[in-house]
């Protein structure tokens, strides 16, 4: 399975701008002047610092701005950057919940057929070994212990992360719009949900 995974971001719809990819989100202050604490989604998660200015949009709001962006250090859960314009701890407190974005025109051009950036992939639909289909691609992470999928499944109002493995993920099919996870190689109790829908039926 072929990834391009130093440039993992997921695509947010919430600003309707399908050039922006959200490469890091802010979850709380680091400090007392004005760094903020950052769920990264990037493979790398110091490279935040080098794709030059980002895009923020605070929580719950449309309006952008331009910001310049400092790694400072790796905290628990993510990193810690300086933010250009935010300087005291009330400040940081303040943007809790808000993104960055980058232009997706800034990244590599995509040589190789097999490649992809992971956020093609959201909105994939996803089905199992046997072919049936049970979710959608809602996201794809790394928290430091390699790459993760989440799911959320159509019958469900739940969501499960699954490796993103060759074992796991045995198939990425982005021209068909679909990926295939491996539920029994993960260890899903589908033998048990399958003699449960029996027994009702029965």
């Amino acid at each position: 399975m072929n990834t391009l995974a130093q440039h993992n971001a997921v695509l947010n719809n919430a600003e309707e701008d399908t050039n922006l990819l959200c490469i890091a989100a802010v979850f709380g202050a680091a400090g007392v002047r004005g760094a903020v604490r950052l769920k990264v989604f990037t493979t790398d998660i110091k490279s935040i610092s080098d794709f030059g200015p980002v895009t923020l949009f605070a929580r719950g709001s449309k309006d952008a701005r331009k910001i310049k962006v400092k790694f400072l250090h790796n905290v628990k859960g993510g990193v810690a950057v300086k933010l250009e314009g935010v300087d005291d701890r009330d400040q940081a407190e303040a943007l809790k919940g808000a993104k960055l974005y980058i232009e997706r025109d800034i990244l590599p051009k995509i040589e190789e057929k097999e490649d992809f950036y992971f956020e093609d992939l959201v909105g994939l639909i996803v089905k199992d070994q046997l072919g049936q289909i049970f979710g959608e691609v809602d996201g794809v992470f790394n928290f430091g212990a390699g790459d993760i999928i989440e799911v959320k499944f159509n019958l469900e109002k739940v969501k499960r992360m699954y490796p993103f493995s060759n074992e796991i993920v045995p198939e990425v099919n982005i021209d068909e719009g679909y990926i295939v996870i491996d539920r029994y190689a993960f260890g899903d109790n589908l033998i048990d949900e399958n003699t449960e829908t029996h027994k009702e039926k029965g």
